[in-house]
């Protein structure tokens, strides 16, 4: 038997008890990984004040899109390969994953002229003050100019997950990240960059963890192949992969939204509510990235499972990955409600009203983080699926139609404190909500296959 038939078996017998904690373990670690080293740009740049480190949340939901444009197609191309994959369709997975691939390089290209012509007009919309606006287009500016890197990188890391390569996944991922660990502080205070330092220490993380995925997606073993015989010239295949992928980029881009409106309802409240808010941003994204590792584990899974008509290996891997990533954020909102000002302390704040106004919010925060285990499973498991409707509806949910309404309109009432609850309140509401819509489809969805 050979290896790429050992590893369609692998997916579609081993208990998924044991196959989704073998695919998320490295995951986890990508996730962690990530965020650590996005978190450590933060921590770096603390060091040149607080401007500095607003101009950082400022640029979050800059890199926030870009993101949003690779998982958009790299999430689109994924849920459709894991399906082929499970009818065994190597050919159309061939097509799909080639394809992508084209896509991103075009967007990313896209991305970087519009960063780079309008530089100004975008970082003052995303909430820079006149004294955060001249560290936020240093960074901006080279961060836009490795948009095709990044968009490309969350491409190829999906083509791995989406065939079960999670260990090839995390190896490109945390190869990057452990450079970038090193570069910050080397490029920042070293080279004395300042922030261009951070930003330029970002792109050559990226260009590593590039480089290294594509050398596994190259390697024996993996079930799709890179070839540019594979490039598709009909236009259907690049419609189903964003038509697939338009729940993360729903996902994504409102998320990216909702830092911006919050960024600029912060701004009134003058640099420190900024740069508090921007901190908070970094340590949920942190805590957030195990439980969304573990779900990105728990998605191929369902993809492998649902395109060979097995639902109820699909019922079971969500019933499993709810258990487990519940309890994962059960565990993060205990340790940031019990040490909320301890933890905005590890990032080197010194202003009072910095730390004061973060880890309120942060305290706020931890009581809400079970519920979004409900949202992330939920969109992963529709998406796979090939749910789009649904998939989208609770896409725009947490981010578009709670947050983004009440973000606009309740600080007109309530002032910062408005600022401070609104993450805590739509994650209750759109939990709830994917509930609703998760039930709904196991009752009235896959019961009809």
């Amino acid at each position: 038997m050979n290896t790429s038939s050992q590893q369609y078996d692998r997916m579609m017998t081993v208990p998924v008890n044991r196959l989704i904690p073998s695919l998320a373990v490295p995951t986890v670690l990508s996730m962690m990984t990530s965020a650590l080293y996005n978190t450590a740009d933060t921590w770096f740049v603390s060091h040149l004040g607080d401007a500095a480190t607003a101009a950082i949340g400022v640029n979050f939901p800059l890199v926030a899109i870009i993101q949003a444009l690779g998982f958009w197609i790299g999430m689109g191309a994924a849920s459709n390969i894991s399906r082929f994959l499970g009818r065994r369709m190597i050919f159309k997975a061939n097509i799909v994953a080639m394809s992508s691939v084209v896509l991103s390089v075009v967007f990313g290209i896209l991305a970087m002229i519009v960063g780079i012509v309008f530089n100004k007009e975008v970082v003052s919309f995303m909430g820079a003050t006149e004294t955060i606006l001249p560290y936020a287009q240093e960074y901006s500016r080279i961060i836009f100019w490795g948009a095709p890197l990044s968009c490309a990188m969350f491409v190829f890391n999906n083509l791995l997950r989406s065939q079960g390569r999670a260990f090839f996944a995390m190896i490109g991922i945390v190869s990057g990240s452990v450079i970038n660990l090193f570069m910050d502080p080397f490029f920042i205070f070293t080279l004395n960059l300042g922030i261009s330092g951070a930003a330029l220490s970002t792109l050559l993380s990226q260009a590593i963890s590039l480089s290294v995925m594509f050398v596994a997606l190259r390697k024996d073993g993996s079930l799709i192949r890179l070839n540019i015989k594979y490039i598709s010239k009909i236009t259907g295949v690049y419609l189903l992969i964003l038509s697939t992928g338009l729940p993360s980029l729903l996902r994504q881009g409102c998320s990216a939204l909702a830092t911006v409106l919050l960024n600029r309802a912060g701004a009134c409240y003058g640099d420190a509510a900024v740069a508090a808010m921007s901190i908070v941003g970094k340590i949920s994204f942190l805590a957030g990235s195990v439980v969304v590792g573990f779900g990105q584990g728990f998605q191929p899974v369902v993809g492998f499972a649902y395109g060979a008509g097995n639902y109820t290996r699909v019922k079971k891997s969500y019933f499993f990955s709810l258990a487990v990533m519940t309890s994962l954020f059960v565990v993060n909102g205990i340790l940031c409600g019990m040490f909320p000002e301890q933890i905005m302390r590890l990032f080197n704040v010194e202003s009072q009203d910095v730390i004061e106004i973060g880890a309120f919010t942060l305290a706020l925060f931890s009581f809400s983080m079970p519920f979004q285990t409900l949202v992330i499973l939920a969109n992963m498991l529709l998406q796979v699926t090939g749910q789009k409707l649904l998939a989208s509806m609770t896409s725009l949910m947490r981010q578009g139609i709670i947050y983004i309404p009440y973000i606009i309109v309740m600080p007109h009432f309530f002032g910062l404190r408005a600022v401070q609850t609104v993450q805590p309140v739509s994650d209750i509401v759109s939990g709830i909500f994917c509930a609703l819509v998760t039930w709904h489809f196991f009752k009235h969805k896959l019961s009809q296959k």
